[in-house]
């Protein structure tokens, strides 16, 4: 399984699956609407889980911020939306009978322009010829930006548990 392919699954897990928390930032004035962000990152969530079960690069394109950055363990980090897009393009399928768990730690909204999701991920799948399931776990840190285009990803950082 790739971390590429991980970090894709995770953040769209992990958007999804937070649970909602009013909070404003200090320093704001006006009031946030933090349902409207939360509906805004569940989409953004649901175009990138769907984007990866399909394959659709167009669709994962307009998931992510022009000027983002991916940073995958043991690689120098992916700078742009087309670099990140020709890595989503060259991701490996999940294994058959793989399942994602997603553990979401956190979801902030920090203003009307930003927010950061950040939680622990959980890839569990049977390998050919074996019979008991394999585990791997990792950390990840997403920081949203909302752009002309709508909320999207501005940089992903993902860490795996195991060596």
């Amino acid at each position: 399984m790739s971390e590429t392919h991980l970090l894709w699954l995770v953040a769209a897990g992990l958007i999804s699956a937070c649970q909602p928390r009013e909070q404003q930032p200090s320093g704001e004035t006006a009031s946030v609407d933090t349902t409207a962000i939360r509906a805004s990152i569940d989409t953004l969530a649901a175009n990138v889980m769907r984007a990866e079960e399909t394959g659709d690069a167009k669709l994962f394109a307009a998931t992510w911020a022009r000027d983002g950055i991916m940073s995958l363990p043991g690689s120098p980090p992916v700078r742009g939306r087309d670099s990140i897009v020709a890595t989503f393009r060259r991701r490996p399928p999940l294994p058959p009978g793989a399942r994602m768990t997603i553990h979401p730690t956190e979801l902030e909204i920090l203003s009307p322009e930003w927010a950061y999701v950040w939680g622990i991920d959980t890839l569990a799948y049977i390998p050919q010829g074996a019979t008991a399931p394999i585990k791997k776990t990792s950390t990840f840190f997403v920081l949203l930006r909302k752009t002309a285009e709508g909320w999207q990803s501005y940089r992903e950082v993902l860490s795996p548990n195991q060596p």
